[in-house]
């Protein structure tokens, strides 16, 4: 009997193709890795995987620029016949942005957003990066990624937005169910809770991967492919080879159609009278506002203009723009201009909903200050003069800011 065949597909920044592609052959597939250029090869494999990494450096937010390269359009198609796709970290990242997962009519119903580690009296002790072992426990077993898992299986995570959330009562149902989730985190005697230390970075529901209904196609955030012996991660492989080989896809499988979904609310913000409004722009050149740039006029056409900035409201009982800079903690002058925000009329403000790095910023500049500082930061595109129907296009699309995790606003 032949090997079933599964393409590791590679964009610039992952970093875990070849011990992806040697997990996959120790566990009964004939395995090669191609590159997110290379469309013309899908097609000719039962599976596809996409590695862990950190493709185009995170820009814009993880996996978002990579799950709009053309490639995507080919794995659709692959995915709509039953094939078996796996993102594992980085690449669960790009299958959750492109909407391969969707719930429903809505193709964009999770997010992987910032983690955040919440002890059991909901304190947080720690934010960003993380890399630690994990334990998983089995949810849904009939899928093509756990039905050959006998017991907890142990691997190790290293993602900094690992965190499934949903903004939907959908997204949420569906993480909360039994459905659409593989595997969930667990302590050693298999007990789920969704507190550090057992869930890193907490996760809705504890969850750690989410599948498609017909469980074919899977986001993983733990890494199944990092260890050689003795690895239970390898179970996930096996799963994948027996479902294929057993033929368990059904013949048509339903994916989401990123086109289809709604513009995102816009709210509306004043600025307020007893806060400081700040704007930060590189005075080197800004690759991520490039790469965001290049790829919404993939999404809307040519004549997208994108410009990226940073937005700061500080508020506090006596302080100043040159006593905020003063501090070196907002911008460095060698690299980076700051003067007053005065708002345009083409630009979006885009904030997380929950915006760790601005509370930690509040704490440090308490602390430097000496009085109580609160802080609201924003990443701002300007669109300058692209025409309206584009603007449309490249918000409705998602790229900018997934709605399960962010909110964009107009001053």
């Amino acid at each position: 009997m032949n090997k079933p065949t599964l393409a590791v597909i590679g964009f610039p920044g992952n970093n875990c193709e070849i011990e992806t592609v040697r997990a996959a052959e120790r566990n009964g597939f004939s395995a090669q890795w191609i590159r997110w250029n290379q469309i013309d090869q899908v097609g000719n494999f039962d599976a596809y995987v996409l590695p862990g990494g950190f493709s185009f450096e995170d820009r814009g937010r993880a996996g978002a620029i990579a799950a709009r390269e053309p490639i995507f359009d080919a794995l659709r198609e692959e995915a709509k016949k039953g094939k078996v796709i796996l993102g594992i970290c980085n690449g669960a990242q790009m299958v959750v942005e492109s909407g391969l997962i969707p719930v429903g009519d809505n193709p964009l119903p999770f997010a992987l957003a910032d983690n955040i580690r919440r002890d059991a009296a909901d304190h947080v002790v720690g934010t960003g990066y993380y890399t630690t072992w994990t334990n998983l426990k089995v949810e849904n077993p009939n899928t093509a990624f756990t039905n050959q898992v006998t017991d907890l299986i142990r691997v190790p995570i290293a993602h900094g937005e690992g965190r499934f959330t949903s903004e939907s009562q959908s997204g949420r149902d569906a993480l909360a169910g039994a459905a659409q989730v593989a595997f969930r985190y667990c302590n050693a005697g298999g007990t789920v809770n969704d507190h550090y230390p057992v869930t890193p970075n907490g996760a809705f529901a504890a969850v750690s991967m989410i599948v498609n209904q017909e469980g074919t196609i899977g986001a993983l955030m733990p890494h199944p492919e990092r260890r050689f012996e003795n690895f239970t991660g390898d179970q996930i492989w096996q799963s994948m080879r027996v479902w294929i080989e057993s033929g368990k896809s059904p013949a048509t499988v339903a994916i989401g159609d990123l086109s289809a979904q709604p513009l995102p609310a816009i709210e509306s913000i004043s600025l307020a009278e007893d806060s400081i409004y700040l704007e930060k722009t590189l005075i080197i050149t800004d690759n991520e506002a490039f790469s965001v740039g290049s790829t919404a006029q993939a999404v809307a056409g040519p004549e997208v203009q994108l410009e990226k900035s940073i937005v700061y409201a500080v508020s506090g009982e006596k302080i100043d723009a040159t006593a905020l800079a003063d501090t070196g903690l907002i911008y460095n002058a060698n690299k980076e201009s700051l003067v007053a925000f005065e708002p345009k009329d083409s630009q979006y403000l885009v904030e997380p909903l929950v915006n760790d790095e601005a509370d930690h910023l509040a704490d440090q500049l308490t602390t430097v200050l000496g009085q109580d500082i609160q802080v609201r930061t924003f990443k701002a595109w300007n669109f300058g003069s692209t025409p309206k129907n584009d603007v449309a296009t490249v918000l409705q699309n998602g790229l900018l800011a997934n709605p399960n995790a962010f909110k964009i606003f107009k001053v």
